[in-house]
């Protein structure tokens, strides 16, 4: 996760117009890499440029930079000279992808192999670069992993989607309980059933820009939506094969796979709690900016609504708590929604300016951390609740806009009923409008799961479970399969 403190070095030879590839001891050994254990020919290795410095007879480092190495021969297949191989062996999930380590001694790779966009070295040894500092183009260097957070929010959105149709389609058919001498209920019309598995049924949308003023921007937001994404998602794979019961078992289906192949999405291409404080710190930074005369970016530009009109108004969730409607009202709940924020934002503000004086800069940071990383999931909340309704409000079609505000305001609302504590003193009417809104979703949860058209060959399994639990049923209640 430090990649700034990475150990291996690339130093770049005068006068063979090479680099050196080194890895200085085990600690610094590339771990996890993909397809490296029994297939990959290349690498793109990260490591920090090394530059000869002729009048002191030392080395510059210029930062971490991207070089292509090849590990294998292209005919024999078989580790070059200088590249030590390791498989990472079995894992939880994701098997058919050959994890392995890379070490590297004295590999040497022409200058050319350099990935030279934010930065060049001439064969006399010379580094130019239209990034001044360090680290502008570090930062730069980073944005580029912007694209694989991103398709990794998105993927994650995809496994969520198939484990919430299995769940939600076993529950309308899976029948339990009932009303004294009447038939047995559908477990999706079940309170608890409802409550688990429809918040699930949440849209988010992502606004992509190419702006180079914004990449920090981005950076952060990518980063945000990424943690949050992957890690509800992981909680509601368990969630969903508990809400199936016995049947949710049984390996046909798919719920152990999907959540053993899912799990690693928590910690590549950044582990989220990092990935939390990265958007933390982007925040502190816009905070900082705005008492200082500077322009927040896009993305923030609420922040300064809320500190300078939410923090001075009464709290938006006590004052306005009263009636169904206004916990309907969308600019209610992303009042709330932005109001928790700057309140967070504000509070650890406070805090690390207190604790930086005694404990430095770094004690300060661990000591508000798990203030900080709710800090940035409340942001990111903010930033799809925002985007959630712009798209149901621009819905023209009724039936389609009102399934999608129950949703919606179900997403508003769970949140705020589950952080109650932030806002304290709050009545019990979100609450049991939450419970509501499950209710009403679940009328739509069939219609809802089937707009994600997923091909019935990726659920075959599930029908075929499905089918089965159907068979037994009918069996025990003495009536056709049709029915």
């Amino acid at each position: 996760s430090n990649v700034q403190g990475l150990q291996t070095v690339a130093t770049f030879d005068v006068i063979t117009d090479e680099f050196i590839i080194d890895t200085p001891n085990d600690c610094a050994i590339k771990w996890w890499i993909g397809n490296a254990a029994v297939h990959g020919k290349f690498a793109t290795v990260f490591a920090r440029l090394k530059l000869p410095t002729y009048d002191t007879q030392g080395v510059t480092d210029m930062g971490v930079h991207a070089f292509i190495v090849p590990i294998r021969d292209m005919k024999t297949h078989q580790p070059l000279p200088g590249i030590e191989i390791h498989d990472c062996g079995h894992k939880v999930g994701v098997n058919g992808v050959d994890n392995g380590g890379l070490r590297f001694r004295s590999v040497r790779i022409p200058r050319d192999n350099l990935l030279n966009r934010f930065g060049d070295v001439s064969r006399d040894g010379k580094y130019t670069s239209s990034l001044p500092t360090v680290n502008k183009r570090f930062g730069a260097t980073l944005g580029e992993l912007v694209g694989g957070r991103v398709g990794l929010a998105y993927s994650s959105v995809g496994v969520l989607k198939v484990a919430a149709t299995i769940a939600i389609r076993y529950s309308l058919l899976r029948r339990q309980f009932g009303p004294p001498n009447q038939p047995e209920v559908s477990i999706l019309d079940f309170q608890s059933q409802q409550h688990k598995l429809m918040p699930m049924l949440k849209y988010s949308q992502m606004k992509k820009t190419h702006d180079e003023e914004l990449v920090a921007d981005v950076h952060a937001l990518s980063a945000g939506l990424k943690a949050y994404i992957t890690s509800y998602t992981a909680k509601s794979l368990s969630i969903c094969r508990e809400a199936c019961g016995g049947h949710g078992y049984a390996a046909v289906n798919r719920f152990g796979i999907l959540r053993n192949d899912h799990d690693i999405f928590q910690t590549f291409e950044g582990d989220n709690t990092v990935l939390l404080q990265q958007v933390a710190a982007d925040l502190l930074k816009q905070y900082k900016g705005k008492f200082t005369g500077g322009t927040l970016a896009v993305t923030w530009n609420y922040l300064r609504e809320s500190m300078n009109t939410f923090m001075s108004q009464p709290n938006p969730v006590t004052a306005r708590w009263e009636g169904k409607d206004h916990l309907r009202d969308s600019k209610f709940q992303l009042d709330a929604f932005r109001y928790r924020t700057s309140r967070l934002l504000q509070s650890v503000a406070v805090r690390l300016r207190k604790h930086s004086k005694t404990l430095g800069v770094f004690g300060a940071w661990n000591r508000c951390l798990n203030h900080l990383l709710t800090l940035a999931k409340s942001h990111i909340e903010s930033v799809i609740l925002a985007k959630f309704i712009e798209p149901v409000q621009n819905c023209s079609e009724p039936s389609s806009q009102a399934a999608l505000k129950l949703v919606c305001d179900l997403y508003a609302l769970d949140p705020i009923w589950n952080d109650i504590g932030t806002y304290r003193n709050v009545d019990y009417a979100i609450h049991k409008l939450a419970e509501y809104l499950s209710f009403q979703v679940r009328n739509v949860a069939r219609e809802l799961v089937d707009a994600f058209d997923l091909p019935d060959h990726w659920l075959l399994l599930t029908k075929i479970a499905i089918l089965c639990t159907a068979i037994n049923e009918a069996s025990c209640n003495e009536v056709s399969v049709e029915d």
